[in-house]
């Protein structure tokens, strides 16, 4: 028997090797693609199969499986993921020579491996089916698989039932699983050699579609299928030895535990403590959001205007220009990537923000860059049969690409478009996150991941809304959620029309800088304005009235919010403030300056929905310099702030006196 330890892993694939080898003893040791190894062993007697499957660090699925049971293993051939020799550091002894292990040892061995590896579960040989079959073990090179079926007759002596016309595509789709069109191409010709009837292309492709993984053949059944049908045009002996270059020293080569240990080795750094004058400076790009070496995140609700943001605040990145009331650290270079929208989309959104704006093509100069995903694809991580992996050269490809174009500021729009891998699944969603905050710091640029939020039905947004895994916001060191306006805020504030602005969430993480989201009175507010691009029919005004409109994001005032209210009843209002000493504190009773308005507008101030009416009503006022506090004494000599109409809205009655007049 073996053990067959798979995983890439290299510290977990390290950690199993020392643990067999004082489990149960020293041995020989196969490599083929390290660190993944399979250790032989004698058995005094027949002990069943079993499997161990857990997570890593790095992947979602690893597993070592005890190979008995009537189980093999290639001793010497070709690997067929790396297409290199399998190797043995140590020289693979005779059978009588191999360390010999008992059933009762075995089981002490996956039981403590039970114990230590995360998420692990023990299945044996009783449990048994297609899924326990390591898929990875089915493939093979697409050459030799390519050879194999061209050499593979089709006839009804060799298939003679649909089943096995079946198993051939199902081997074919294992052994190929990252060229699935290929594999279909074979399979297809294939069905169109049958040299006893025709098979229906439309019932090839029909077939195809319902092969599911996991599946039981793969390569090896097509080579010896092959090997024993051409008549010798295809000999399964060309699978397993092929003039290949020598594979590397493996980590195995001389004492397996010392070498392990080597590999393996860290080396905790002694702090020095630097001058604290001499520590450089965070090197903020734009506000508190953006920040070089680091990955931040927007989290948004759908149409709220997140996409719109982000290319508002490249354009005022790119130019240097304070286009939301916000001024930039300098000029930037800036790359948009959005992996939804087609080119002429983002055309339109920047073109209509240019002019809004009043920016020209001078103002930006070569400082953004703009791709979408449809035309310039980015995948960063991808699911395997060993859970998420980082797509390497993809990583590689952004790195050179930041460096070599000098960019200060990647915006991800939307984060789900830059990874295939499970949303919800902690462990890959964190594995994504660390290799953009990876890549942000080596290249020394901002990355912006703009993502989406689950349902909220209408509560205010915060980052813990974030839809999927919590991974994407605890990885990041600054997230900011944008919100809509609510009913109870713009009552609150005075403001019509509360479902037109957003701002960043009251709630956001930041942890570079001070917490984000100021009280709502305070908090910058934004919204979408109509942008004309005068791109229709016919030339101007109806050139204007045919073509597309697009919204801009633009910071909202809120003197530009307000409501109108009915001026009868606003004079109506200001004349009894103007006539009473009414106090500015809600909690002043049937002093408070709330009762007047509520008289003149016919509301109840003691009802919690009409008093958030009237403080909006009061706020707004304050800000239109219709009625201002002052500090006055109280009949008990107490200083308390009492509510004056200002000169500008006070109003003359017929006798030409002005009441309530306070400047």
């Amino acid at each position: 028997m073996a053990l067959d330890v798979d995983t890439t892993n290299e510290a977990t694939a390290a950690s199993i090797f020392r643990i067999a080898e004082e489990m149960l003893g020293p041995t020989a040791v196969r490599v083929g693609r390290a660190p993944k190894l399979l250790m032989p062993y004698r058995v005094a007697e027949a002990v069943p199969y079993e499997k161990l499957t857990f997570s890593t660090p790095t992947e979602n699925l690893a597993l070592v499986e005890l190979l008995s049971d009537g189980r093999q293993f290639v001793a010497f051939g070709q690997h067929p993921g790396t297409g290199k020799p399998y190797t043995w550091p140590r020289d693979l002894p005779a059978f009588d020579k191999l360390p010999s292990v008992t059933p009762a040892q075995l089981d002490a061995f996956f039981a403590r491996l039970a114990t230590l590896m995360p998420r692990a579960v023990r299945m044996s040989a009783s449990t048994r089916d297609r899924a326990l079959v390591d898929q990875a073990t089915l493939q093979g090179p697409l050459e030799t698989v390519r050879a194999a079926i061209e050499a593979l007759p089709n006839t009804s002596a060799n298939f003679a039932t649909r089943q096995s016309y079946l198993t051939v595509g199902y081997a074919l789709k294992a052994a190929l699983p990252d060229d699935e069109s290929a594999a279909f191409e074979m399979f297809a010709e294939w069905c169109a050699r049958w040299q006893d009837g025709e098979n229906a292309p439309a019932e090839v492709e029909a077939d195809w579609s319902r092969m599911k993984p996991p599946f039981e053949v793969g390569a090896q059944w097509l080579y010896d299928h092959a090997d024993k049908l051409s008549g010798g045009k295809f000999s399964k002996a060309t699978a397993f030895f092929q003039p290949i270059a020598d594979e590397p020293d493996s980590p195995f080569t001389t004492s397996p535990a010392a070498s392990a240990e080597a590999a393996f080795s860290l080396e905790p750094t002694l702090y020095t403590f630097p001058d604290p004058a001499g520590i450089p400076l965070r090197q903020w790009v734009y506000g508190d959001h953006y920040i070089r070496g680091f990955v931040s995140a927007t989290v948004a609700p759908g149409g709220l205007g997140k996409s719109s943001l982000s290319i508002a605040e490249a354009l005022a990145m790119a130019s240097g220009k304070p286009l939301l009331g916000l001024e930039p650290h300098g000029q930037f270079r800036v790359w948009l990537w959005n992996g939804e929208d087609p080119r002429d989309e983002l055309d339109r959104r920047i073109a209509a923000a240019m002019r809004h704006y009043g920016l020209t093509p001078a103002d930006i100069g070569d400082r953004l860059l703009v791709d979408s995903g449809m035309e310039q694809e980015i995948v960063l991580a991808k699911e395997s049969r060993n859970g998420a992996l980082i797509v390497e050269p993809m990583a590689e490809a952004l790195v050179s690409a930041l460096r070599r174009k000098r960019i200060d500021v990647f915006v991800a729009d939307p984060f789900v478009s830059s990874h295939k891998v499970t949303e919800n699944d902690n462990v890959s969603i964190d594995l994504v996150v660390k290799r953009w905050g990876k890549i942000a710091f080596t290249t020394g640029t901002s990355i912006e991941l703009v993502h989406h939020v689950r349902k909220t039905n209408g509560a205010e947004v915060t980052v813990e809304d974030a839809r999927g895994a919590s991974a994407l916001v605890n990885g990041t060191r600054v997230t900011r959620a944008l919100t809509r306006m609510t009913d109870a805020e713009g009552r609150s504030l005075g403001v019509a029309d509360p479902w037109r602005y957003f701002r960043s969430g009251g709630v956001a993480k930041n942890n570079l800088a001070p917490a984000a989201g100021a009280p709502a009175d305070r908090a910058d507010w934004f919204t979408l304005k109509s942008e004309q691009l005068g791109n229709g029919k016919g030339s101007g005004v109806e050139a204007i009235m045919t073509g597309d409109a697009v919204g801009v994001v633009t910071r909202a005032a809120l003197a530009t919010m307000a409501h109108e209210h009915d001026p009868d009843e606003v004079a109506e209002a200001l004349r009894l403030i103007g006539a009473g000493e009414w106090r500015a504190d809600v909690r002043a009773g049937d002093s408070w300056v709330g009762h007047a308005v509520a008289q003149a507008f016919k509301l109840d101030a003691s009802d919690s929905s009409d008093k958030t009416t009237i403080n909006g009503i009061l706020k707004q006022w304050r800000r239109e310099r219709k009625i201002h506090d002052v500090s006055l004494p109280d009949k008990s000599r107490h200083n308390r702030q009492f509510v004056r109409v200002s000169t500008a809205a006070a109003k003359v009655d017929p006798s030409g006196s002005t009441y309530g007049v306070f400047e």
